[in-house]
């Protein structure tokens, strides 16, 4: 989580570190092969990195999610949605974290939701209830799983900015993402029939 004048940003820390790992793999094989190989060869070996380093980027840097005064912008892997706060009707966490907008459902790809984080959150809640049994001064959950301070985020920002953050949702494919993927499939499919 990330918050810069007023826009706060979610994504997955392992996600991008992961994405981060497997770009610097396909930018050595790349390398490796345009020292080592022939033309054909390397022609193959750069289409199909730039076709799955697309995909790598797509599920691992890309997914992010910015709740905003105005709206809550999910970027998935390969579309983009634009929800005013008016327009949410209900946020979830169970397998995965949704959204429910305009009558339809927008999963966030981002923010992972973890049982085992959610169970361990329980217990420390619970043992912290069991050795202060007389009530404390916070009406705070003390501990709880990302996936649920998420949706405990969007709620409350949905009825702060409902009010004033009204329109339609919007949905667009992220074309910087399927682009490099196109190219890349024919890339690898003209060095394969070379």
């Amino acid at each position: 989580m990330n918050t810069d004048e007023g826009v706060t940003t979610y994504r997955s820390k392992p996600a991008v570190f992961t994405g981060v790992a497997l770009l610097a793999a396909g930018l050595w094989l790349v390398v490796d092969s345009l020292v080592r190989a022939d033309g054909k060869a390397s022609v193959t070996v750069v289409g199909a990195v730039v076709a799955v380093g697309a995909v790598v980027v797509a599920l691992t840097l890309r997914a992010a999610v910015f709740a905003g005064p105005e709206m809550l912008r999910i970027r998935n892997p390969f579309r983009t949605i634009e929800i005013p706060w008016g327009a949410v009707q209900e946020v979830r966490a169970e397998y995965s974290l949704e959204v429910r907008a305009d009558d339809r459902k927008f999963h966030i790809w981002s923010i992972p939701v973890s049982l085992r984080e959610r169970k361990r959150a329980m217990r420390v809640n619970s043992r912290s209830a069991a050795e202060s049994p007389y009530g404390s001064q916070h009406h705070e959950i003390a501990q709880a799983a990302l996936a649920d301070h998420a949706v405990a985020d969007f709620r409350g920002m949905a009825e702060q900015m409902g009010k004033e953050s009204t329109g339609p949702v919007k949905v667009a494919w992220s074309w910087e993402i399927l682009a490099p993927l196109a190219a890349g499939i024919v890339l690898a499919a003209i060095g394969a029939a070379l």
